[in-house]
């Protein structure tokens, strides 16, 4: 009992205290909050207004072309120049910035397609660790005015990839969407979209939608293609 009254006797001095505060120091608490709040926002928007929002672009064809057997001029299609942001907030140009030799690009439109990309994961880290010549990317697609939410969608985004290889091997991508999709022929957003990239940024294969062994066997067959005339 003596010692709840003790503890309601620190209580009250504690108030007491409180409501002793010098004006100004209880203002100047009010201050310094609204400066982190501020500085907060502030970060927020300079974010938002620094990552790269620039309309897809056609890639024009390398020197090194006859380096690795070209498609056919009618079947030639080229990965579209794309600048986004890593999950180290750092600027990647794709598939410019990205690693040499074959790359295959996994694209997304939005968080409900998470799950297709999901089972891929498995799958394509299999095909990577028996080709290691191949680099794999994930590549969400995003309007340009989602941009203002930069920091938030990056920011959760390096929060649950699980080291930094897979926050570089991240690249969020703010852009015209429907203009991307024009370029590479894709007729919707409904779903993901996966694209094989020799080291000319060429397509050679492409899929889409969820997983199947028959689509994963496929893409094992044009890579072994691929690399046996590299």
């Amino acid at each position: 009992m003596g010692e709840l009254y003790l503890a309601n006797k620190d209580s009250e001095n504690m108030s007491e205290k409180r409501t002793n505060m010098p004006r100004w120091m209880l203002l100047g608490s009010i201050i310094v909050g609204l400066a982190i709040l501020g500085a907060g926002v502030t970060a927020v928007v300079l974010i938002g207004q620094s990552v790269p929002t620039d309309d897809p672009a056609p890639l024009e064809e390398t020197n090194n072309d006859s380096i690795e057997a070209a498609l056919p001029k009618e079947e030639a299609l080229r990965f579209p120049r794309i600048a986004g942001t890593d999950l180290a907030f750092r600027e990647v140009v794709v598939p410019l910035d990205l690693e040499a030799g074959p790359k295959l690009i996994v694209v997304s439109y939005d968080d409900t397609q998470q799950p297709l990309v999901d089972e891929w994961l498995a799958p394509l880290e299999s095909l990577n660790n028996e080709h290691p010549t191949l680099s794999g990317y994930y590549v969400p697609l995003l309007p340009k005015d989602a941009a203002s939410s930069a920091a938030f969608i990056i920011g959760g985004m390096s929060a649950v990839a699980e080291n930094d290889r897979d926050r570089a091997r991240t690249v969020v991508v703010f852009t015209n969407v429907d203009g991307f999709n024009r370029l590479l022929e894709v007729p919707d957003k409904d779903t993901v979209q996966l694209f094989l990239l020799d080291g000319n940024h060429q397509v050679r294969w492409r899929e889409s939608g969820a997983y199947s062994a028959d689509k994963i066997a496929d893409l094992a067959t044009v890579l072994d293609e691929l690399l046996q005339n590299t």
